[in-house]
């Protein structure tokens, strides 16, 4: 199984439109030690020919320019492209389905409370109804589902709970459903042909012992790496929010995400959604060579791993 990381950074992408925090200064400024980055998603497949898109944001145009086994041909609406893989209903993950409305069709994935946002509090589906055709596919909670065709392309997509917290614009559309509806997952991809496994979770709110139990088995871990400490954007006076009440586990600090995952014995540990105030982004910030010598990876866009 192939994945192509398409974009690494948090939303807003880096360098973030309305930020002048030093990494974006450096970025604009042409600094070698920072490097661009669209909005966080991967591609994902098991046998080159059908690629899933794991999320779809704002970038995703210029992601499927980026990658070229995802360009159209040979016929004039032939393409590779069959289906995309919600982990919640942020826009930064789903805005983009409506850039993908050119008469293609695609089957898209996610759990029944995503659905239920896109229908109504987010209504991408009514909006596409006479642009293109698509498919929906539920995925339910803590069970192993098929993605794609029978043999050698199939994926098996394990949906894990990760958090409760609803899209801010939905936070009133759909708050009689918010008690029992699970908003957030995270995906452990499963090979069937290798018997190997990749673990997706661009949010990562706690580790819990259930899920501390599913990221020990994984081969690949790619994780949260939002934010480098708790206070990140407060002490920059960004926001009155810090990185838990945002929904992200911090990588730095007393259970954090370098402590948490230290130990773990996957072959490669990942960090991926990555916000523009985090250090991590300079290349020779010692917070990124922190983490290099415990055996962390940063994401770039263009990387790709194989399980």
């Amino acid at each position: 199984m192939r994945i192509r990381v398409l974009g690494t950074a948090a939303g807003g992408g880096f360098p973030q439109w309305n930020c002048a925090c030093p990494n974006c200064r450096g970025v604009r400024e042409e600094n070698h030690e920072f490097q661009p980055l669209l909005q966080s998603s991967l591609a994902v497949s098991a046998n080159d020919k059908d690629w899933y898109l794991i999320n779809a944001g704002p970038d995703v145009h210029r992601q499927i320019e980026s990658f070229s086994v995802l360009h159209p041909g040979p016929g004039i609406r032939e393409t590779s492209l069959a289906g995309v893989i919600l982990t919640d209903a942020e826009l930064d993950h789903t805005i983009g389905l409506l850039s993908l409305r050119e008469g293609s069709f695609l089957t898209i994935y996610g759990t029944e409370i995503v659905r239920k946002c896109l229908q109504s509090a987010f209504p991408v589906f009514p909006m596409l109804k006479n642009y293109c055709s698509w498919e929906w596919q539920s995925l339910q909670p803590n069970i192993g589902q098929r993605v794609g065709a029978f043999g050698e392309g199939t994926i098996i997509v394990e949906t894990i709970p990760v958090s409760r917290k609803p899209p801010l614009y939905a936070q009133s559309n759909l708050k009689d459903e918010l008690p029992e509806d699970l908003w957030e997952v995270g995906l452990v991809l499963h090979n069937q042909s290798s018997g190997k496994c990749l673990a997706y979770f661009p949010t990562l709110v706690d580790i819990t012992p259930d899920l501390e139990a599913c990221l020990r088995k994984a081969d690949i871990l790619m994780v949260d790496g939002t934010f480098w400490s708790a206070e990140e954007l407060v002490k920059m006076g960004a926001t009155k929010r810090d990185a838990r009440n945002m929904g992200h586990l911090p990588i730095s600090g007393s259970g954090g995400i370098a402590e948490r995952l230290g130990s773990f014995p996957a072959e490669r540990k990942i960090l991926i959604h990555i916000n523009n105030s985090n250090p991590i982004l300079k290349k020779d910030s010692k917070e990124r060579h922190t983490l290099e010598r415990l055996g962390f990876e940063i994401a770039y866009d263009g990387m790709e791993v194989e399980v």
